[in-house]
């Protein structure tokens, strides 16, 4: 049967229309089943625009379509008036008309017009069609192969999108830090990312690109001026004096010796030293202060996976993992380690705009399990409610602020995000 006897002659014929009803037309239909023809469908309808009151119809044909039809032999035809369909779909035969359309153009219906214009099927008494008119399934059956080609690029491009919006909130959050941390070097930088999100005449994916060069060219400068600073704090003003190899009398050696408790502070200092030494190893800077940080081997005999740090008390990594349930979504990464949250460091720190002389002070001054402990809760709140933290990066900077006053109480910021 040829295209033109297909198509009723009240049809306005389009392109679209042509091509379907050329390939209706042929006898060597590809052998597919109903199932792989709904799944592909279904996946490929956004990428065909096919939406709303006309994604509705495909859906109601696929469930009306006969299994069996779609056997070598037999032509997948569905016989339903547009009068039912608008009853069906609580719409419009005009409507209708026009869904039905679409479907056809994008080549996955064929119009299979009788006579007179009416869509029925005549069956045999052994079931095979003796006559089927209405509307056709044989050209979704020969674009199938198209269709998911079509779906895996529409899936994949959503995804580069969907990651492009999260660089996009990355990077620009990261300029504006480091905008407001040295105004006069890296404002321009901000002002220009600032620009580039409001740009309606860019995608998103574009926008990302841009954002992440700035963001390189800004750490590149600020290496520059960071080996500079360095640079000049180095010898540049030293005075060269000749060193002096020793300035201790040698009969002060001697009677030093000679003393009546010599014995006893030599006795002492052995005994003591092996325990010095340990406690050196442990002390670490903080703050201006010293700390006792807790050996390694200690971390892992916490009761509840606890660290035994005063900022710290009642906060284990099952709660923050259990309160930071937005970050592990949106990163990808799983809290249920110290040596995890530590390792996801970076990315948090990218994600709520801190730069890395922020984060490094941070770790300097309250160690790297409180600052990373901090980063989540920060990146949390940030996720959740963007609008609340208008400066991730700061209100970072005033919790470390808090715990080195002593006034931070990470369990309870922990456990009302839970």
């Amino acid at each position: 049967m040829s295209s033109s006897q297909q198509i009723a002659s009240f049809r306005k014929v389009s392109a679209g229309i042509l091509a379907s009803a050329h390939l209706a037309s042929q006898e060597d239909r590809p052998k597919v089943t109903k199932k792989e023809i709904s799944l592909v469908l279904k996946r490929v309808a956004p990428a065909l625009g096919i939406d709303g009151t006309a994604y509705h119809i495909l859906d109601i044909l696929l469930g009306l379509v006969q299994t069996d039809d779609f056997q070598a032999g037999k032509r997948p035809v569905v016989a339903i008036s547009n009068q039912r369909l608008a009853e069906y779909t609580r719409r419009t035969t005009r409507t209708v008309t026009r869904c039905l359309k679409k479907l056809v153009e994008a080549g996955v219906l064929a119009y299979r017009d009788s006579p007179t214009g009416r869509r029925f099927i005549y069956r045999g008494s052994s079931g095979d069609q003796a006559q089927a008119y209405g509307l056709d399934f044989t050209p979704a059956c020969f674009n199938l192969e198209a269709f998911k080609a079509q779906a895996d690029a529409f899936q994949r491009r959503l995804r580069a999108e969907q990651e492009a919006r999260r660089a996009v909130t990355r990077f620009s959050r990261a300029i504006a830090d480091m905008g407001e941390l040295e105004p006069t070097e890296f404002q321009g930088f901000a002002d220009r990312a600032q620009f580039v999100v409001n740009q309606d005449g860019l995608n998103v994916v574009e926008k990302a690109s841009i954002l992440e060069t700035l963001y390189t060219q800004i750490l590149a400068l600020y290496d520059v001026q960071s080996l500079e600073t360095k640079n000049k704090m180095s010898c540049a003003d030293d005075i060269d004096v000749s060193p002096l190899s020793n300035t201790t009398q040698t009969d002060s050696l001697e009677s030093n010796s000679r003393r009546t408790c010599s014995n006893e502070q030599d006795t002492k200092s052995t005994q003591d030293n092996g325990s010095a030494v340990e406690m050196a190893l442990e002390k670490e800077p903080r703050g201006g202060r010293t700390e006792l940080q807790p050996p390694k081997s200690q971390v892992g005999r916490q009761a509840g996976g606890k660290l035994p740090e005063t900022n710290l008390d009642g906060v284990s990594i099952g709660l923050i993992q259990s309160a930071c349930s937005s970050v592990q979504a949106e990163t990808g990464i799983n809290l249920n380690s110290w040596p995890a949250l530590c390792g996801a460091a970076e990315q948090l720190r990218v994600l709520i705009g801190l730069s890395p002389a922020g984060y490094q002070l941070a770790v300097e001054r309250q160690g790297r399990y409180l600052a990373a402990a901090c980063l989540a809760v920060v990146a949390e709140k940030a996720l959740r409610d963007p609008e609340h933290i208008a400066s991730p990066g700061g209100y970072f900077r005033a919790m470390i602020d808090r715990a080195g006053e002593g006034k931070l109480h990470l369990h309870k910021s922990l456990h009302g995000l839970v």
